[in-house]
């Protein structure tokens, strides 16, 4: 957006145009920072800038691509402080793989009956006769 002139004029005319008809304030993405620079001159509202460089009043980074929650394509104008798609998936791989081998659930993280209860109920199991299901 805005790297040809007209489109450049274009964007101008439209921010003064939203400034004229009440706006508060003008979100600029993913323009050139020289057309960012000049809006935010021409306007006595604020500028927010979300790919549109430094010279906007303000600044937007979604949250999940400022941590690196996103998967895909990256916009060039993001950049991350976190890696946290990456822990996530490593997380998930060590958990699938405790499951698998059968780490996951330790003793640790299930739940106990009392003493005896156990003993009770596999013998009223096998007077009843059921057979233990293969696995």
């Amino acid at each position: 957006q805005g790297k040809t002139i007209d489109a450049a004029r274009a964007l101008v005319d439209d921010a003064l145009a939203l400034e004229d008809a009440g706006a508060f304030a003008i979100v600029l993405e993913a323009i050139p920072s020289d057309i960012a620079r000049v809006i935010t001159r021409r306007l006595a509202i604020p500028t927010i800038g979300i790919g549109a460089g430094p010279t906007c009043d303000g600044q937007i980074l979604v949250y999940n691509d400022l941590i690196g929650l996103a998967f895909g394509h990256t916009p060039k104008f993001v950049r991350r402080y976190a890696d946290v798609a990456g822990v996530i998936g490593d997380a998930i791989t060590r958990y699938a793989d405790d499951v698998r081998s059968r780490a996951f659930p330790s003793d640790a993280e299930c739940y106990a009956v009392t003493d005896g209860v156990s003993e009770r109920l596999l013998a009223e199991e096998a007077a009843d006769g059921s057979e233990e299901r293969s696995a």
